[in-house]
C-alpha cells in the first residue's frame, strides 16, 4: 500500500473503525475532514489544550493515535507535509485517577500498536507501552531518554514523580523521573473530574515549566466530558488553552447521534440518607437492597454506584443475604480496594453480556466500557454524576432505530425515542439538616457540591440525562479548596537528600484532595518473632491501595494495639526492614503486613478488620530472584552486575563515553551542554580507584588474572558485601577530584560537570554531610580536630592509592590527587565556593535551572547504565 493516511492508520489500529471528525482534527489539524483524504495526510502542531468530548466517543483512541500519527508516521511523509519528529514530544504520559483505568488504557494502547505492527506500515522501532502503578514493572524506560515511549499510570505515581518524590520507587531514581517527566513529554490527564487537586497541580507544573525553562518543552492535554476549565486558571497558568469539542461534522455522524441522544430517564428513588452514623446507614442499606431487587430488569445489567466503599460492601452483603432466600442475578462488587489478583478477574466479568447486578463506587464511573439498562446512584457532584450516567445506555443500544442498516453517516432524524425505549436512572438524595452532619455525610465530597447537584438532578428529571440533554444544564459547582503548588514548593522538592529523621516533604496534598491520600499494602506470611526476609519485594498482583484515614483507614488499622510490630516498610536510609511507627505513615508508601493480622477479604476487598477466612498469599517463589542489591544510601547496587562479566575502570569509562555520545547525537537539545556531559562521562567513576571501593568490589571474588593490575569498576554481585567505611560513595570522590584537577576559568561549567559526576547515582545532592553510623578518621595528633569526612570520603584520601596503578583519564594528573573536602563547609574556601553554593547556582541559573539539570543528570545516568550492560568483550574497548 502507499504511505497511509491518518484514516488508514486509525482503521488498521482499531480493527476497521473509521475515525470521527474530532479525532481527525486532533491528529491532523483544525481543517481535517474524515471524508477528504488530502487533509488526512497532514500533521499538526502539538500545544496544550482541553479535550471536551462526551463519554463513549473514543477519547483514548483519539489521543493515543494522534500522538502516534504525529510522532511516528508524519516524519516519514514526503513533500511539504513532512515534519521533524521533534515537533512532538518523545513521551506520551497518560495520567489517570485509578488503577483500573490504567490497566484498561494500557491494554488498548498495546492492542492498537500490535495491530499496526502486524500491518507492517512503519519500518522503524515502535514506542513501547510502560505501566506506572504500584507493583508493576515499568521496564527501563528511564534509561532511554532518546526513545519514544508511552507511559500510562495513576495520578499518584505520575504526579509524585513529576514532583521529585516518586511513590513506590527507589529514592535514588527520583531525579531521573523528575527530569524525564518535566521535559519532552505530552501529558494527558484523562477523567479529570476524579483527580481533584491533581488537575490544578498539573496546570501549575505547566506554567512553572514555561517560567523556569526546560531542555525540551512539555505540553498538557486535559480530557474529560465534564472538565471544569476554572480548575486550570492557576497563579502560574492564568490563561486557558484552546478547546476541542464536537462540531457540526461530528453531529452529522449517525453513531455520534445515537450516543448523544440515547434515552436515559431520571427519577428519584424514594429513599434519603440523612446521616453516616451506623444506626442510620444500617436500615438505609436494607431498604436500598430491597429497591435494587424491585427495579432490576430481568435479562439486563443493573449498576448501583455508592460514594463510599464501606456502604458498597454493606450493600453487597445485604443482597447476598437476600440471595440465600430467593433467586437473584449474579452479584458483583467493584471498588478500588481490591488486590489485582481479585480485581483482574472482576474486570473481565463485569463486561460479560449476561444478566448481573453490579455494586460499585467511583471506580466504575469513568473509562470502564460497560453499559446498564438500570442505574442507581447516590447523589454526587454534578461532574461525577455525568460520568456515572455514561455507564447507562452508553451506546444508545436501548433505543430503537427506524431505518436499520442505513449508511454509517445517517443524521439524527433516523432515530426515534419514546417511553418504551431507553434506560432508567434512579438517584438517592443525601441530605442532612445540621452543618456538621452534612459535611460528614457528603464525604468524600463537599456539601456545597451536593447542593448544586441536587438542584440539577431535579431539573434532569424533566429533561432526561442523554449527553444532548445534559449539555443544556450548567452546573456552576463551587470550586473546592485545595493546596496550590507554587514555585517555592518545586524548588524545595528539588533536593532529595534523605531527612535524617526519616520524614520527607508530603506531596500528597498536591496529588489528591484532603483525606483521599492513600498508601499501598500487601501481605506475606512472616514467622512469629522474625523480621521479613531481605529479598521480599511487592508484586503488582498483591498490592492494594488503602486510604490512610476513615472508618476502615490504614491509620486505624496500624494503631490497633494487636497489630503493633506486624507492619513493616523498607528503609532506604538504613537499607533494612523497619517496623512501622503509626505516627510516621506517609502517603504513597508501600507497607508489608503480616498475614496473621488480616485486614482483607477476597469478596469484599480491604476491610481493615480481622479476616474471617484466609486469602491466597504470594511467596518468595512467586517473585524473581534478586540478583542485585536493594536500594540503600550505603549500597552500591549499580557497581555490581547480575552478569558474570567484569569491567575494568578503563573499559567501563570508554563504554560510558561512547554511550553518552550516542545519546547526544539522538538528543540535539542537549547540544549546549554536550561538552559538560562528555567531561562528566570521562570522570564519573574516577573515585572507584579509591582503596575502599577496590576492596569492596573484589571482596569474596576471584579476580581474573588478566585484570589483577587494573582498577575494577564492575564485578558480579555477591549479597552481604558492604563497604568498610559505611555510606561510602565513590561518585563523591570522583566529583571532588574533578573540582581539584579540572579547569577553573568557567565556574558554571566546572560546577555543572561536578554536579553531573556526583549525582550519577542519585545519592549525592545539594549538601555534603556525614550520615548516621559513618566511621570518622582519626586525627594525626591528639591536639588536632577530627578531619573532615562525608559519605565515606576522608580529608586527604588519595586517588589513586599508593601503588603502580594509574588512572587513565584525560586531564587526571599523573601524580594523583589528594582529596580536599573543604567545599562541604559553609562559605568559600581559598576562593572556591562551597558545594551547596555551586548546587544552588545551578538550580537557580536561568541558563540551566532545576528542570534542565535533572534531564542532564538522566542522560549521564542512562549512558552509565548502557555502559554497565554492554555485552562487548572488555579487552576490545580502548580507553578515552
Amino acid at each position: 500500500m502507499s504511505f497511509p493516511t491518518y484514516r488508514d492508520v486509525f482503521r488498521l489500529a482499531t480493527g476497521g473503525n473509521p475515525p470521527y471528525a474530532y479525532q481527525c482534527r486532533l491528529a491532523c489539524g483544525p481543517n481535517a475532514n474524515p471524508d477528504d483524504e488530502s487533509t488526512l495526510r497532514n500533521g499538526t502542531d502539538c500545544g496544550s489544550q482541553l479535550i471536551n468530548i462526551p463519554t463513549g466517543l473514543g477519547k483514548t483512541a483519539a489521543i493515543v493515535l494522534a500522538w502516534l500519527w504525529n510522532r511516528v508516521f508524519v516524519p516519514q511523509l514526503g513533500g511539504s507535509s513532512a515534519r521533524p519528529a521533534s515537533d512532538w514530544p518523545r513521551r506520551l504520559v497518560y495520567c489517570l485517577p485509578m488503577r483500573t483505568l490504567v490497566e484498561q488504557t494500557a491494554g488498548e494502547a498495546q492492542k492498537w500498536i500490535a495491530a499496526l505492527v502486524k500491518a507492517n506500515v512503519f519500518p522503524g522501532e515502535w514506542p513501547k507501552v510502560h505501566i506506572l502503578m504500584g507493583g508493576a514493572d515499568a521496564g527501563e524506560w528511564d534509561i532511554h531518554p532518546e526513545k519514544p515511549a508511552i507511559l500510562i499510570g495513576t495520578q499518584d505515581m505520575l504526579l509524585s514523580r513529576a514532583l521529585n518524590r516518586g511513590y513506590g520507587m527507589a529514592r535514588a531514581r527520583w531525579p531521573m523521573h523528575f527530569g524525564l517527566l518535566n521535559n519532552d513529554c505530552l501529558w494527558v490527564l484523562d477523567e479529570t473530574q476524579l483527580m481533584g487537586v491533581g488537575v490544578r497541580t498539573s496546570a501549575q507544573l505547566e506554567g512553572l515549566r514555561a517560567k523556569i525553562g526546560t531542555a525540551i518543552g512539555c505540553m498538557t492535554w486535559w480530557a474529560s466530558a465534564t472538565l471544569d476549565a476554572r480548575l486550570l486558571a492557576t497563579p502560574d497558568f492564568p490563561l486557558l488553552p484552546s478547546a476541542l469539542g464536537l462540531e457540526a461534522a461530528d453531529l452529522n455522524d449517525a453513531e455520534v447521534t445515537r450516543r448523544i441522544h440515547a434515552v436515559k430517564r431520571v427519577s428519584t428513588l424514594p429513599l434519603t440518607l440523612v446521616s453516616d452514623s451506623a444506626k442510620v446507614v444500617g436500615p438505609y442499606v436494607e431498604q436500598l437492597a430491597a429497591a435494587v431487587v424491585d427495579r432490576h430488569q430481568p435479562g439486563s445489567t443493573t449498576i448501583i454506584i455508592l460514594n463510599r466503599v464501606d456502604r458498597a460492601q454493606d450493600l453487597y452483603s445485604a443482597l447476598e443475604k437476600i440471595g440465600r432466600k430467593q433467586i437473584l442475578s449474579r452479584l458483583m462488587l467493584v471498588h478500588s480496594r481490591f488486590r489485582p489478583m481479585e480485581r483482574d478477574l472482576l474486570s473481565g466479568q463485569i463486561k460479560e453480556p449476561d444478566e448481573k447486578i453490579i455494586i460499585a463506587t467511583q471506580a466504575i464511573e469513568a473509562g470502564v466500557d460497560i453499559s446498564s439498562r438500570t442505574l442507581i446512584t447516590e447523589l454526587a457532584p454534578w461532574s461525577s454524576l455525568v460520568q456515572r450516567f455514561g455507564r447507562c445506555n452508553r451506546k444508545g443500544e436501548f433505543s430503537e432505530r427506524v431505518v436499520p442498516g442505513q449508511h454509517e453517516r445517517m443524521g439524527g432524524s433516523q432515530f426515534k425515542f419514546n417511553d418504551s425505549d431507553g434506560a432508567d436512572i434512579f438517584w438517592i438524595n443525601l441530605e442532612a439538616e445540621e452543618e456538621k452532619a452534612a459535611a460528614s455525610l457528603a464525604l468524600p465530597y463537599a456539601p456545597e457540591q451536593l447542593s448544586t447537584a441536587r438542584a440539577l438532578m431535579r431539573h434532569a428529571e424533566t429533561v432526561g440525562a442523554s449527553p444532548a440533554d445534559l449539555a443544556k444544564l450548567h452546573a456552576g459547582e463551587p470550586l473546592p479548596e485545595a493546596h496550590i503548588l507554587r514555585r517555592k514548593d518545586v524548588v524545595d522538592l528539588f533536593d532529595t537528600t534523605p531527612d535524617l529523621s526519616g520524614l520527607d516533604i508530603d506531596v500528597g496534598r498536591y496529588i489528591r484532595d484532603g483525606d483521599e491520600r492513600d498508601v499501598q499494602v500487601y501481605w506475606r506470611e512472616i514467622a512469629a518473632g522474625e523480621s521479613p526476609a531481605d529479598g521480599i519485594v511487592p508484586l503488582r498482583q498483591e498490592l492494594v491501595r488503602v486510604p490512610i484515614y476513615g472508618t476502615s483507614g490504614f491509620d486505624k488499622f496500624a494503631r490497633n494495639d494487636k497489630n503493633r510490630g506486624g507492619i513493616w516498610y523498607w528503609s532506604v536510609l538504613d537499607g533494612e526492614w523497619q517496623s512501622l511507627r503509626p505516627d510516621r505513615i506517609a502517603p504513597g508508601q508501600v507497607y508489608l503486613i503480616d498475614s496473621a493480622l488480616g485486614g482483607y477479604s477476597m469478596t469484599l476487598g480491604w476491610t481493615g478488620e480481622k479476616s474471617k477466612e484466609p486469602f491466597p498469599l504470594l511467596t518468595m517463589d512467586d517473585q524473581p530472584k534478586r540478583d542485585v542489591a536493594r536500594d540503600g544510601q550505603d549500597r552500591d547496587d549499580e557497581s555490581q552486575t547480575a552478569r558474570e562479566a567484569w569491567q575494568t575502570l578503563e573499559t567501563h569509562t570508554a563504554l560510558v563515553v561512547a554511550a553518552c555520545e550516542e545519546k547526544l547525537q539522538a538528543l540535539p537539545a542537549a547540544a549546549p551542554w554536550a561538552e559538560a556531559l562528555r567531561t562528566a562521562a570521562r570522570w564519573h567513576d574516577a573515585g572507584k580507584a579509591h582503596e575502599c571501593f577496590q576492596t569492596f568490589i573484589t571482596k569474596g571474588r576471584a579476580v581474573p588474572e588478566d585484570l589483577a593490575t587494573s582498577f575494577i569498576a564492575k564485578s558480579p554481585w555477591l549479597p552481604g558485601i558492604r563497604f568498610a567505611r559505611p555510606h561510602f560513595r565513590h561518585e563523591l570522590a570522583s566529583a571532588l577530584a574533578w573540582l581539584q584537577a579540572g579547569p577553573g576559568d568557567d565556574r558554571l561549567f566546572q560546577s555543572l560537570v561536578a554536579w553531573l559526576i556526583a549525582t550519577h547515582h542519585g545519592k549525592i545532592r545539594l549538601s555534603l554531610r556525614a550520615m548516621p553510623g559513618e566511621t570518622s578518621p582519626e586525627p594525626e595528633t591528639p591536639d588536632q580536630e577530627t578531619p573532615l569526612y562525608a559519605r565515606g570520603i576522608w580529608q586527604g584520601d588519595k586517588l589513586p592509592p599508593v601503588g603502580e596503578k594509574r588512572i587513565e583519564i584525560e586531564g587526571f594528573p599523573p601524580e594523583g590527587i589528594k582529596i580536599d573536602l573543604g567545599c562541604m563547609q559553609m562559605g568559600e574556601q581559598d576562593g572556591r565556593p562551597s558545594w551547596t553554593a555551586r548546587a544552588l547556582t545551578l538550580r537557580d541559573s536561568p541558563q540551566i535551572g532545576l528542570f534542565r539539570i535533572a534531564w542532564l543528570e538522566t542522560i549521564l545516568r542512562a549512558a552509565d547504565a548502557a555502559g554497565s550492560a554492554a555485552a562487548r568483550p572488555q579487552h576490545q574497548i580502548s580507553p578515552s
